[in-house]
């Protein structure tokens, strides 16, 4: 009978070693496959997104909770942290609201703002901060990133989230939230980087063809919003036109970081 048993515990040792060593196996064949595969080279294409349409708003609304999108909004979370913002803050192309309505959650004193070009979806960002009890902590406005409904000077805090590729003036948008902030005001923006490595490409043209409703895949979103972006270098080109100096970008695997802080020299 100890024999047995201790057959079989050598049977499981090397059971448990053998999947340790699969799991290991695996997640070094994911690395090679998501950062040894070359970045995408192509030619920018702006986005076709039709977002007035209510079922393409509706699409968008369940797309933001699809797990993938979730994390993306944490990490934007996570950014805005590091720089503990305070006074007016401003959700550039706010959405359906997902993250200004985490944001008044993890920072109660702010003053927020979400301002939304699409009339359908700023009515679903209404609907969520009611539902969720923060329709009173947050203000929407209906309005474009090229025309601000804000005077000169006026807001300390703003942010952009998966918007700046949609933007059909980027300069001009650019040159707008400069106007608005004030002296030491900053922007913070997050988007996709359309040099991403080709593994991204692959699954967001499989959640583009497979994954999401109907009403995206007939605008070729998510991956329209990809091939759409920018990479760093076109960043820096437009950054150049604007009357931002101090700028920090901080590229990653398939989006980036940019932070801009509106100075007088």
């Amino acid at each position: 009978m100890n024999g047995l048993w201790e057959n079989y515990e050598v049977w499981f040792i090397n059971l448990n070693f053998l999947h340790i060593l699969f799991i290991i196996i695996g997640i070094i064949l994911a690395l090679i496959l998501i950062f040894g595969l070359p970045r995408k080279k192509s030619l920018r294409k702006p986005s076709i997104e039709g977002i007035d349409s209510p079922d393409v708003a509706a699409a968008f609304e369940k797309m933001t909770n699809f797990l993938p999108f979730k994390l993306l909004h944490r990490k934007v979370l996570s950014q805005l942290k590091n720089y503990n913002p305070n006074g007016k803050l401003v959700d550039i192309g706010c959405g359906s609201g997902n993250v200004i309505i985490q944001i008044a959650k993890k920072f109660p004193n702010l003053d927020l703002i979400g301002v939304e070009i699409s009339s359908e979806i700023l009515e679903l960002a209404k609907k969520r901060a009611f539902e969720t009890k923060l329709n009173e902590k947050i203000d929407f406005k209906n309005g474009s990133v090229e025309k601000l409904p804000f005077p000169d000077n006026s807001i300390d805090f703003m942010l952009s989230t998966l918007s700046l590729h949609h933007w059909q003036e980027p300069t001009r948008a650019l040159k707008e939230i400069y106007r608005v902030l004030k002296i030491n005001g900053i922007i913070l923006i997050f988007d996709f980087r359309r040099d991403s490595r080709k593994f991204f490409y692959g699954l967001l043209k499989f959640a583009t063809k497979v994954v999401v409703p109907k009403a995206l895949k007939r605008i070729n979103e998510p991956l329209g919003s990809l091939q759409a972006g920018y990479n760093p270098a076109e960043i820096n080109q437009i950054i150049s036109q604007t009357p931002f100096n101090n700028i920090e970008i901080k590229p990653y695997l398939a989006w980036m970081f940019l932070k801009m802080v509106k100075r007088i020299e």
